[in-house]
């Protein structure tokens, strides 16, 4: 089963609350913990950080910040995926080609055309580096669709503050559901899906 990483976010911003929600996390089982840089300075994305490494969260990139950069052309805000699959699929080629790219962030749900899961299986057979599967993964269904499809991982941030998974109304209980619901799929090692 794919990684799950727990977005900090919510409509492609860092939460105003995200300090105080870090805490409540330390006994779910997470292990994955993002945020993004809008709605977060510096200062703040420092203690975030921090936080993080507090909490139950000691498999947080432990070898470091990793950059996973978008393949595709990636527009508006929130963002949106364009090109066609073969298009990503080569730049996806191309980007982990590079010495200082550790894997990807594919908007494969954010693409408005493009059949989802050819998508994230073209790209991450093209990728040689982890490809996690970021945006509108707002279901179970979607996080098991991800890791079948090859995925190294997927993120989940707006879905729980909205409180749409199996757990709410808390942001805790959310995360704990979608680890142990998805945990009962996990036949394989996710990183055989590099």
């Amino acid at each position: 089963m794919a990684h799950f990483v727990f977005m900090l976010t919510h409509d492609d911003r860092t939460v105003d609350n995200a300090a105080e929600i870090v805490p409540t996390l330390a006994d779910t089982g997470l292990r994955y913990i993002g945020f993004k840089d809008v709605g977060a300075d510096i200062a703040r994305q420092r203690e975030l950080t921090s936080l993080a490494h507090g909490a139950d969260t000691a498999g947080m990139l432990p070898d470091g910040v990793r950059y996973c950069p978008f393949p595709g052309q990636v527009v508006d805000h929130p963002s949106v995926l364009l090109g066609t699959i073969e298009e990503i699929a080569a730049d996806a080629e191309r980007l982990t080609a590079l010495d200082h790219v550790a894997g990807l962030d594919l908007l494969a749900y954010r693409h408005p055309t493009a059949d989802t899961l050819e998508l994230i299986r073209a790209v991450v057979q093209a990728s040689s580096g982890p490809v996690i599967v970021a945006g509108s993964i707002a279901s179970i269904a979607r996080a098991v669709a991800v890791s079948e499809a090859g995925a190294w991982g997927y993120t989940i941030g707006s879905a729980i503050f909205d409180g749409l998974l199996p757990g709410a109304p808390t942001i805790a209980d959310q995360v704990r559901r979608v680890l142990e619901e998805t945990a009962s799929d996990a036949n394989t090692s996710p990183e055989t899906h590099t």
